[in-house]
């Protein structure tokens, strides 16, 4: 494991409870590893999305967000494409998702991870959608 991707690994570690924004990222690692690019920071980044050991996410008025999500299982989110406000799926929901999942031959998932993007109820009023 090269140094860039310890240092990245354990930024996340560090945050593991938050949202951290891109921006973010790149100014640690370009602290903590000056001699880095940023092209060798976002393919470290894409690679530990791809295994599911980071989840990236697009808030509006924020951009790229990350969040560290090896050790848990289930990552859904709601997020208004207006205003930015975020929360968290409904478990009951996601059971169900995983459920019809099961039935898919010949797939096997190790993660779930989901993000519908819509209007929350504020901005529904607000804008008549």
């Amino acid at each position: 494991m090269t140094d860039s991707k310890k240092a990245l690994i354990q930024f996340f570690l560090d945050h593991k409870n938050r949202h951290v924004p891109l921006k973010e990222v790149n100014a640690y690692m370009s602290e903590t590893l000056p001699e880095i690019d940023r092209a060798t920071i976002y393919r470290n980044l894409e690679k530990f999305v791809a295994l599911g050991v980071i989840q990236q996410l697009e808030l509006p008025r924020e951009g790229k967000v990350f969040q560290f999500v090896f050790d848990k299982k289930v990552h859904h989110y709601y997020i208004c494409k207006s205003c930015g406000e975020m929360n968290k799926g409904n478990q009951e929901l996601f059971t169900k998702i995983d459920e019809a999942l099961k039935a898919i031959p010949d797939f096997s998932r190790a993660n779930l991870s989901v993000v519908f993007y819509g209007a929350c109820s504020d901005c529904q009023e607000k804008f008549d959608l």
